[in-house]
This record gives structure tokens, sequence and C-alpha cells, in this order.
């Protein structure tokens, strides 16, 4: 059930859903919310973070999860503001 194309589902998901929380991938990718996988959704969002393909930011003890290029368009929109 684990393999290496679960990181471009977590993905997928990011980018449909976002953000998003570790809790939410768990569900929507069929699993039962447990610390089990929830550990194991956390290392490929880790892995992701890497490779540079997704932001997290932890808010009180949920971590939410959102693709880098929401993040570059959240920039560019600040950069065109007009106060």
């Amino acid at each position: 059930m684990w393999d290496k194309g679960i990181k471009w589902e977590i993905m997928e998901k990011v980018e449909k859903n976002w953000p998003t929380h570790i809790k939410e991938l768990v569900k929507e990718m069929g699993f039962e919310v447990n610390n089990n996988n929830i550990k194991k959704i956390s290392y490929h969002i880790r892995q992701l973070e890497k490779e540079e393909k997704v932001k997290t930011k932890r808010i009180g003890q949920s971590l939410v999860i959102w693709p880098v290029e929401m993040e570059k368009l959240r920039v560019i929109h600040e950069l065109l503001k007009v106060e």
C-alpha cells in the first residue's frame, strides 16, 4: 500500500486542496487516521519539502501544507499590491 508513488499522490492532493492538514490527507487517501499513518504521510511531506515542492508551517500542533507554486503567486501578489 505504501510505495514510491505515494509522494506524488500526496502532491496531487495538496495541489487540489490547499492549504491542507496531514489528517485531511490521510482521510482523503483512504487510510485510517492514526499516529502510524500520520507519521508515514509526514515522512513523505518532509521529502517533498526538501525537494521544494511544498511549504509547511506549524500552527499550534497542526502542520499546514501548501504547494510552492501558491507561495510564488502570493509573493507576486504582494509585489503588485497597491496601497
